[in-house]
C-alpha cells in the first residue's frame, strides 16, 4: 500500500489567463515561487481553483509539466485529475505520472451521483489502472457526493489512496476522518478558516487558497494554531475576511478580483464564470479597506 508524507499549506494555484485568454506561463512560474517563498509544503496544479472544468485536456498537462519542473523538487506537486468521463480521469492521471507529479486531486464521480457502492467501483477502477497516488476529494456542495468517514475508511484500503482532502466544513467529521483513518491517510480540509480546529484534532494539512493571495498570514495562522498566543484571534480575522473576498461573487472569479485589488493579478476567469461585476468588485474593496489586509499582500 502506498503512503505519502504529505503536510501542511497545499496552495491550490489559480491559473493565469492573459488578455488573449491564454495561458500565462510566466505569472504561473511566479506564483509557485510565491508560494514556496511564503511556505507551502506542496503545490497543486489545474485543481478547482485553477479553473480545471474550463481547460483543456492538453493545458492540463502542459500545468502538471510546467508545475513540476518549476518547482524542481522543491515541493511536491498534485495534480488535478477530476473529471466527468472515467477515461478522461485517467488520461489526466497518465499525464500527471509522465510530468512527474507527486499525487493527484480526485473527485467521486462528476453529476452522475452514484451510490456508495458505485463509488468505491469508481476509486477501485482509478486505483488499479494508474500508479498515480490518490488524494480523495470530499466536496459535497460541488460534486453532490458525499465521501462520509466509513466510507473513506473503506476506500483507505486501495493501494493508491494516500490521502483526504475534505471540503465538508464539518469538523465533527474531520475529527472522525483523523480517528477512522488517520495512521494511514494525510487527512487535509479544504478551507484556511478551519486550521485551528483542524489541527487540534490532528489533521495533517490544509489545500489552501488564500495562501496565494496572503501567503504571510496563513503561514503565521497555520504555524500559531496550537501555541495559544494571543495574536492567533486577529490572524484569523484576517482569513475570515478574506473569505469572504471570496464570497462576494462565483468563488473562483472572486479569487482572482481579490488577488488583483491585492497587485497580485492572474487576469480574469473563464466562461462559463464571467469577471465580477463592479458592485462586487466594490464589496471586495471594502472588505479590504476595513480588514487592512494589503499589509499581508505586501509582506
Amino acid at each position: 500500500m502506498a503512503r505519502a508524507d504529505w503536510g501542511g499549506i497545499f496552495p491550490v494555484l489559480v491559473t493565469p489567463f492573459g488578455a488573449d485568454g491564454s495561458i500565462n506561463e510566466i505569472r504561473y512560474k511566479a506564483l509557485i515561487d510565491d508560494a514556496i517563498a511564503n511556505g507551502a509544503q506542496g503545490v497543486v496544479a489545474a485543481g478547482s481553483t485553477g479553473e480545471f472544468y474550463a481547460l483543456t485536456k492538453a493545458e492540463r498537462a502542459r500545468l502538471f509539466k510546467l508545475a513540476v519542473d518549476h518547482a524542481a523538487r522543491r515541493v511536491p506537486v498534485l495534480a488535478g485529475v477530476a473529471d466527468l468521463r472515467v477515461e478522461d480521469v485517467l488520461e489526466a492521471c497518465q499525464s500527471a505520472v509522465a510530468a512527474g507529479c507527486a499525487g493527484g486531486l480526485i473527485l467521486p464521480p462528476i453529476y452522475a451521483m452514484p451510490s456508495p457502492r458505485e463509488v468505491v467501483a469508481f476509486f477501485a477502477h482509478i486505483s488499479r489502472n494508474t500508479p498515480l497516488p490518490l488524494m480523495l476529494y470530499n466536496s459535497p456542495r460541488r460534486a453532490k457526493i458525499e465521501l462520509t468517514p466509513a466510507l473513506v475508511e473503506q476506500l483507505s484500503a486501495l493501494r493508491t489512496v494516500v490521502a483526504i482532502k475534505d471540503s465538508s466544513g464539518d469538523i465533527t467529521q474531520v475529527s472522525e476522518l483523523v480517528q477512522r483513518v488517520g495512521d494511514n491517510l494525510r487527512v487535509f480540509v479544504g478551507y484556511e478558516t478551519m486550521i485551528v480546529p483542524a489541527r487540534a484534532v490532528g489533521a495533517h494539512g490544509v489545500i489552501a487558497m488564500a495562501h496565494q493571495i496572503a501567503g504571510p498570514l496563513i503561514r503565521a495562522y497555520w504555524d500559531k494554531a496550537l501555541s495559544g498566543d494571543k495574536a492567533l484571534e486577529d490572524l484569523g480575522r484576517d482569513v475570515c475576511a478574506l473569505y469572504r473576498c471570496f464570497q462576494s461573487g462565483s468563488y473562483y472569479a472572486a479569487i482572482k478580483e481579490t488577488m488583483s485589488q491585492l497587485g497580485r493579478d492572474a487576469g480574469g476567469p473563464r466562461l462559463p464564470l464571467l469577471p465580477l461585476a463592479d458592485e462586487q468588485k466594490a464589496a471586495i474593496a471594502k472588505i479590504i479597506a476595513d480588514a487592512g489586509l494589503a499589509r499581508w499582500a505586501k509582506a
